[in-house]
């Protein structure tokens, strides 16, 4: 059994809902689930999530903030200046760990989108520039949580597009304005989100015992509860071909 040292996993989702204080209980309820799955002592690992970009940096600096949990627009973002090492994929609630990100607009759309708007979930300019280099490179960029609102708007043919992952997507396919919308464009499938190092403060062999751990959750039942409160099915090994392919688009966006 490893020393009782206490690792902290920053949860970071930035554009998603719910504030830190509404989420503790599942976090307590996570962390609690890592360290039985790791064979830890109770209080050994604690858990915190923040819906801001901004709220994660301040989070991170203490050196017991080891873990981290990041949507991929902010992982690639802070990749280099957070020393990050991915190790994990997420599964999301319903979903898969790995995901096209598809730009919609109304079915009768120009050849080309200048002058359009795009509404996305995620908050990073460049992340939507990216998945979608199509994109005029001046073009309106808005974070936005009501993206049903957004298609039934560019359905009506105004001129606005709209950035979604496989999950939104195939939902989009089963409402009656779906005949109204096409896909302009699509992303390869890339990691939905990331579990990975800080700054190197886990060595590989605390590693190994805690992504076990976190690999095997899905397979306990005491455990899938857990999961389904933060909306994630489990974690899987990382796919390196996806991971490359994100930083390229990464790249190519800058």
């Amino acid at each position: 059994m490893l020393p009782l040292v206490a690792t902290t996993l920053v949860v970071c989702a930035p554009g998603f809902p719910g504030s830190t204080a509404e989420a503790q209980p599942a976090m307590d309820a996570l962390a609690q689930a890592i360290a039985s799955s790791a064979h830890l002592p109770e209080g050994s690992m604690a858990a915190v999530y923040d819906e801001t970009a901004e709220g994660c940096l301040r989070r991170l600096p203490p050196k017991d903030v080891a873990v981290l949990l990041a949507s991929l627009p902010f992982y690639l973002e802070h990749e280099q200046d957070l020393r990050l090492a991915p190790r994990l994929m997420v599964v999301p609630q319903d979903g898969k760990p790995l995901q096209k990100w598809m730009l919609v607009t109304g079915r009768d759309r120009p050849a080309s989108l200048a002058g359009y708007t795009v509404h996305a979930s995620v908050t990073s300019r460049r992340f939507v520039h990216a998945v979608a280099p199509s994109l005029p490179s001046d073009v309106n960029i808005v974070a936005s949580t009501t993206l049903l609102s957004s298609l039934r708007r560019a359905a009506n043919g105004e001129k606005l597009a709209v950035l979604l992952n496989d999950a939104q997507f195939a939902a989009v396919g089963k409402l009656p304005l779906a005949a109204s919308l096409a896909a302009v464009e699509s992303s390869p499938p890339l990691p939905f989100a990331v579990i990975a190092i800080v700054d190197e403060r886990i060595d590989e062999r605390r590693w190994k015992t805690l992504g076990a751990a976190l690999t095997a959750m899905s397979g306990e039942p005491s455990a899938r509860e857990v999961l389904e409160g933060v909306r994630t099915s489990g974690f899987v090994p990382l796919d390196s071909k996806a991971m490359a392919e994100a930083r390229a688009a990464w790249r190519r966006a800058k």
